[in-house]
């Protein structure tokens, strides 16, 4: 099966340059991400007529808009579009011989205020979902708060750091995933999106797989989570186990945290179970380019022997080259019961 091909649409500072581009693109990359980073795009440029690093060098700091377009899909009326977002031009890269040049984009602008602005202020008897969408508020957002898990926070400080770093903290705490574009706020529960139908099953025997790895580790994995909280103010021990469904042996985390009820204790202890063991398996897939296996998405894999089961995919990445248009995505194990 062949690769797929593609093209790009690109507007630079609201001017589109896609017919000015194509015909000196030699490579686009697109990297989303679950959680924790920002998405990112580079372009490579054959630069023969030396134009990017003359006249038309970009600004850093510019905004470009990237959609890519399906060129001959197996029903080309059908063709459809996919809208990767409004990036910021955050690094150039101009190299001889040959000539060529290299603009990488990120998802949030470095002067955005939620990554650029250093503040000191805090929250009294706050959900975290309150706090989000002040921080939201603020910087001129959007909050998706994607979850059900919203947590009351007694006090919540933020001290000479950025909304972002503020904000990665008190999810991090929350057991919750946190993902920032130019525009949107996500907060979410990954367990919820491991929930989600299978988008399709990937076979070890489809021809259209161009290369596979993965890897399983032991290295902090857990069996059980054990809770334990001395609470002084009411004089009460609170402990609770919770052990990893199907798994017969392991270590046993220890964790001392905060909990008001043994409902808290079993959540605590599940989160933090959850944080140590999802990584344990993971795997990488290259397919022809696919538009359905995005950042979020989970899949199948069949005929993987030990690796079969239900995936989700925490980075895909888009790429337009001499061989056409290919998905990387990469994977993790989806946990069951916690």
């Amino acid at each position: 099966m062949k690769a797929r091909r593609a093209r790009l649409k690109a507007v630079y500072e609201g001017k589109d340059i896609t017919a000015d581009v194509s015909p000196f693109l030699k490579a686009f990359s697109f990297s989303e991400v679950l959680s924790g980073e920002a998405d990112s795009a580079s372009l490579t440029l054959q630069d023969v007529p030396e134009l990017w690093i003359g006249d038309w060098f970009p600004e850093r700091g510019a905004m470009m808009e990237l959609t890519m377009a399906v060129a001959d899909w197996q029903a080309p009326e059908d063709a459809p579009e996919l809208p990767l977002g409004k990036f910021e031009v955050d690094e150039i890269e101009n190299s001889a011989p040959p000539n060529e040049a290299k603009i990488k984009l990120v998802s949030i602008p470095n002067n955005a205020e939620i990554r650029s602005v250093e503040k000191t202020r805090s929250w009294e008897k706050a959900r975290l979902s309150e706090i989000s969408r002040d921080i939201a508020d603020g910087a001129g957002m959007t909050l998706f708060y994607d979850t059900e898990e919203d947590p009351m926070l007694e006090r919540a400080e933020q001290s000479e750091e950025t909304d972002l770093s503020c904000l990665k903290k008190l999810t991090k705490d929350a057991g919750l995933a946190l993902k920032v574009t130019d525009k949107t706020i996500a907060i979410f529960d990954e367990k919820k999106y491991e929930a989600r139908e299978e988008v399709m099953t990937l076979t070890r025997k489809d021809s259209a797989i161009v290369s596979f790895s993965a890897r399983a580790t032991i290295h902090n994995i857990y069996k059980s989570c054990h809770v334990k909280y001395q609470h002084q103010q009411k004089d009460e021990f609170l402990e609770y186990t919770f052990d990893a469904p199907g798994r017969e042996s392991g270590m046993k985390l220890e964790v001392n945290e905060k909990v008001e009820t043994m409902e808290e204790a079993e959540k605590l202890a599940k989160k933090r179970l959850r944080e140590k063991n999802r990584e344990e398996i993971t795997v990488s897939i290259t397919v022809p380019g696919n538009f359905v296996l995005a950042a979020g998405n989970t899949v199948g894999l069949a005929g993987f022997h030990v690796y079969d089961g239900k995936y989700i995919i925490t980075r895909a990445a888009h790429e337009i080259g001499t061989g056409g248009y290919t998905t990387k995505i990469e994977l993790r194990r989806c946990l069951d019961g916690y």
